[in-house]
């Protein structure tokens, strides 16, 4: 954390409308991100969004450590993710939220395509996972935040991170090699 943002922090903390601004803006972009990569539903991202930085003014106090103000806004991010899901109780379909892939200029018309098709079955993959390993998984593998990170955010121990994502890569293996004999049976039946 550099000093202007520890800065904006502690006069957040203490009120200052126009600090939270500026914290706002440094980090609605990331917190929008990892809502829509774990509610797969764009509505659903800006109301968790939305929410996430009220709760963050509202509780603002409780921050003891204005240095660990980011994994403190992820953890809130998580929580209010977890809860406006299990209110709303519906899996809709992910929009455009998988990175648009800019084939290089030699890359053939054909691996581009394939290279689309898989990110998109690995995409669907990943959104039929349980919450918690869904979480698990866009904080370690979209976002590149450590376990120890993914366990301050999510709340829970290192170990339990750890066990989320072994549980999360075998589920997603199985529901790929799924899939994959599944397109073979039906192109020996075409």
């Amino acid at each position: 954390m550099d000093g202007t943002e520890r800065e904006m922090t502690v006069r957040m903390q203490q009120g200052d409308e126009e600090a939270f601004a500026w914290l706002f803006h440094r980090y609605q972009n990331r917190v929008l991100r990892m809502a829509y990569l774990i509610s797969g539903n764009y509505a659903d991202s800006e109301d968790i969004v939305q929410e996430t930085f009220v709760k963050c003014y509202t509780y603002r106090k409780h921050l003891k450590d204005p240095e660990k103000f980011e994994p403190w806004l992820y953890q809130i991010m998580t929580r209010t993710s977890w809860r406006i899901l299990k209110k709303n109780r519906r899996e809709q379909p992910a929009e455009e939220i998988r990175d648009e892939y800019e084939p290089d200029q030699d890359s053939a018309p054909l691996e581009s395509v394939l290279r689309s098709e898989e990110r998109e079955q690995l995409w669907d993959a990943v959104q039929g996972l349980e919450i918690r390993q869904r979480t698990a998984v866009v904080l370690y593998y979209y976002n590149q935040m450590s376990t120890k990170e993914i366990a301050k955010a999510m709340g829970c121990l290192e170990g339990t991170v750890k066990s989320r994502l072994h549980t999360a890569r075998k589920n997603l293996k199985d529901r790929l090699n799924a899939r994959e004999k599944e397109g073979l049976y039906e192109k020996r039946t075409v």
